[in-house]
């Protein structure tokens, strides 16, 4: 985003995910392709390389390839109302097209619906494009905390997928190897969310933008070192920010909440349009869902459990009531709902999640409709007409 304030950090960040992409096209160590909320802790015990097409259609979606992906996507008979992560990356195999190329065919697949009911009959698809085995999570939703029912169906599904993740392999999958990675995860997770816990500083240190970028090991290398040790060294780096007064946004002047992913392809032009108007977003649901912390004691339980209460996973009731969480303790002054036209689970129940919101705190939102990878469902012009006047009526 231009004019966005770096933290020394990223570098280290870049050239992290340079030797991640690198080993997954050279590495002769099997590959997954798994769904961003699936519990991946297993195939890094199991010494599997898991691969993301998520995040690869996050950065087809950042260098501007989704609109021709989710074209050829059409062609090959996917409609517009699939999710565009799934068409453009569906499109870029078929074509061998995107940032890097087409990603590297997997060994096996693993898939989880926690943050989307339609994770399966993708990864179905895939599961046929490549004929290799797809392991299935399925987590029910969650009405605030599990229920020991819950608890018991999502155990003896991890124990079935650690089996079969053995038989697959040819060999057991090490359960002192999962139990530090599991510790390795829940370290990372913390460290993550002291990160948030720093965003509460006015001025707010880090925009939304700025996670929505730092967010990269946290989701492909959580529960490895590389990760662990990149986050103790943003949050020193962000902790400075913070005692030194420095802002993200000069001249801090809205602080705002941000619901959802993000139109990838105007990333900078969108949040650099409201920087501009002095409007920070302190907060956002969509790179809090990363703090999952597990219990040594209780390693597969508490992994069912993070996996489970994920935040697009609760019921309508307990997400409305995490914005109300978010707004107090952010001290937000509007919040911004993105209602992506690609992700019908996440989007379920945002008007009413928006009018419980504002009826008891007294805080105002607005809805841009817009989709995270294909920009034809975009319009530059009046979302920013809205942001203008939505930023307007906050004064």
């Amino acid at each position: 985003m231009a004019g966005r304030l770096k933290l020394p950090c990223e570098g280290t960040m870049k050239e992290a995910m340079t030797a991640y992409y690198t080993e997954a096209f050279t590495s002769d160590r099997p590959k997954a392709w798994v769904t961003s909320g699936a519990p991946v802790e297993l195939l890094l015990a199991a010494d599997v390389i898991p691969i993301f097409p998520e995040n690869y259609g996050a950065m087809i979606g950042a260098q501007r390839l989704g609109g021709d992906l989710c074209s050829a996507a059409g062609d090959l008979g996917f409609d517009d109302c699939v999710c565009s992560y799934a068409r453009c990356t569906i499109a870029s195999t078929e074509r061998g097209e995107g940032p890097l190329g087409a990603l590297p065919a997997p060994d096996l697949l693993l898939a989880c619906n926690n943050g989307c009911g339609t994770m399966f009959k993708w990864y179905e698809v895939l599961s046929r494009r490549f004929g290799v085995p797809l392991l299935f999570f399925d987590t029910p939703y969650c009405d605030g905390e599990p229920t020991p029912r819950d608890r018991e169906y999502l155990v003896r599904q991890l124990e079935r997928i650690i089996a079969e993740l053995g038989d697959i392999l040819g060999r057991e999958v090490d359960r002192n190897r999962l139990w530090e990675t599991l510790r390795l995860s829940s370290d990372t997770a913390r460290l993550w969310t002291g990160i948030q816990e720093l965003r509460k500083a006015r001025p707010c240190p880090l925009n939304s933008p700025d996670m929505f970028l730092h967010m990269a090991l946290i989701v492909t290398l959580r529960g490895t070192e590389i990760a662990y040790n990149y986050y103790q060294e943003m949050l020193a780096q962000v902790r400075e920010r913070v005692e030194a007064g420095i802002g993200a946004v000069e001249g801090e002047r809205y602080r705002l909440l941000w619901d959802h992913i993000p139109p990838w392809y105007a990333l900078r032009d969108f949040f650099g349009f409201c920087a501009e108007l002095g409007a920070c977003f302190a907060v956002d649901t969509y790179t809090n869902v990363w703090q999952g912390e597990f219990d040594p004691d209780h390693p597969l339980e508490s992994l069912a459990e993070c996996y489970q209460k994920v935040m697009p996973n609760l019921r309508l009731p307990w997400r409305a009531a995490m914005y109300v969480d978010y707004i107090r303790d952010y001290a937000i002054d509007g919040f911004v709902i993105h209602s992506n036209h690609s992700c019908k689970s996440y989007c379920l129940g945002e008007y009413e999640i928006a009018r419980r919101v504002t009826a008891e705190t007294g805080v105002r939102g607005v809805i841009l409709e817009a989709d995270m990878v294909d920009p034809k469902f975009y319009s530059e012009a009046q979302v920013k007409q809205m942001m203008a006047a939505f930023l307007e009526s906050l004064d």
